[in-house]
């Protein structure tokens, strides 16, 4: 009887296991979104002591597909647009007191490349994922003054890469639904100005780490072809 349960037990897991996968010759279609927003309130250290906002608001889209190669694995092109704006206070001495400066601030980033995806499924459909992504970006900067003052602007491109992991549910066989962390990221940004005649490069290397909830991203799916 106990041979008999033993055998029932391993043919069920076996038959879960050939069902628990996406085949190769699969096509992915996906997207992720995510959106996040801070605000921290503090006062000015003039003689006011005038409450001041800090808001800082991420927004990022990114579409990809790719092509299973082998059972479970993916890989393909994808592409991505983030936007940043952040608000900045700055209070300068001066002849006349102190002046508060404020500045809104914006960062776009265009980025584009190749990606890789293993899953590793948990359940007939849940499905744990790793992800590896790199490729070339663009990332365009703005600051401008609310008092008219004044603006400025830069422009940095370079190379990018990621780890990240997910989770994804599948209410059918050929649609998930997504939920991805920013994970760890690289990114080696160059930027080349002019200044007194004399062309002048600096490069900046970030290493950057996201497991936060601000760092979830929401995304959809599409597996085109699975059985």
């Amino acid at each position: 009887m106990k041979k008999t349960l033993f055998a029932v037990l391993l043919l069920s897991a076996g038959t879960l296991s050939a069902q628990a996968q996406i085949s190769a010759g699969t096509k992915l279609l996906t997207g992720s979104i995510g959106y996040s927003y801070q605000k921290r309130e503090t006062n000015s250290i003039g003689a006011s002591r005038q409450p001041l906002e800090q808001r800082d608001k991420r927004f990022n889209f990114q579409p990809s597909a790719g092509y299973f190669i082998a059972d479970n694995l993916v890989i393909g092109v994808g592409a991505g647009v983030n936007l940043n704006t952040y608000d900045r206070f700055y209070e300068d001495v001066t002849p006349g007191g102190i002046q508060l400066i404020v500045t809104e601030n914006t960062i776009r980033t265009l980025r584009g490349g190749l990606f890789a995806r293993y899953y590793k499924f948990i359940g007939e459909k849940v499905a744990l994922y790793g992800g590896l992504a790199s490729g070339y970006q663009n990332v365009y900067g703005s600051s401008g003054l609310y008092n008219g003052l004044g603006s400025g602007g830069s422009r940095q491109q370079g190379i990018y890469g990621s780890l990240l992991p997910g989770i994804v549910f599948f209410p059918t066989t050929k649609l998930g639904l997504e939920l991805t962390l920013r994970g760890i990221s690289y990114n080696r940004l160059t930027d080349k100005y002019r200044r007194n005649s004399q062309s002048i490069k600096t490069t900046d290397s970030i290493l950057d780490f996201g497991f936060g909830l601000q760092d979830l991203n929401l995304g959809i799916s599409l597996y085109l072809g699975r059985n």
